[in-house]
């Protein structure tokens, strides 16, 4: 049996993190970013035959012109629907909540980091005794010139 799975990687890396280089980590790390994007473009044919299995079926394709032609009349009820006072109201008010809770959510994230340096733990106790933990979300994007 083979101990060195997938499961078992983030382990070894999280022990051995702390002795890397700058170098062999970002080596780790453009490793890690290769066999994604290897995953993903396997992923992505994989996806696109499935999809082909659907398209190719006569009943299938004729079932999907008529849900299209549903869906666009669903579609244009729904707009007469939104293009009334009452519902172009609540639309901004659910808009202005949606930037209220993201800046909120902005500024938790900012107190959260500045709690889990100063009390040196992760875990956090709420108002009625539900202790939560502060997960820290680390990602990589392209970075645009």
């Amino acid at each position: 049996m083979d101990t060195n799975q997938n499961t078992d990687k983030p382990k070894q890396i999280e022990g051995v993190a702390g002795s890397m280089s700058m170098v062999e980590l970002s080596t780790l790390i453009n490793r890690y970013v290769a066999d994604i994007e290897k995953l993903k473009e396997s992923m992505k044919m994989q996806s696109s035959m499935f999809k082909d299995s659907f398209e190719n079926d006569a009943e299938y394709h004729t079932k999907s012109k008529q849900v299209k032609q549903v869906t666009r009349e669903r579609n244009a009820i729904k707009q007469r629907i939104l293009k009334q006072p009452a519902v172009e109201a609540l639309t901004g008010k659910m808009n202005e909540l949606k930037g209220e809770i993201k800046d909120a959510q902005e500024g938790l994230s900012g107190y959260l980091e500045e709690y889990q340096r100063v009390s040196g733990t992760n875990i956090i106790e709420g108002e009625n005794g539900e202790i939560r933990e502060i997960v820290p979300m680390y990602k990589l994007v392209k970075r645009k010139v």
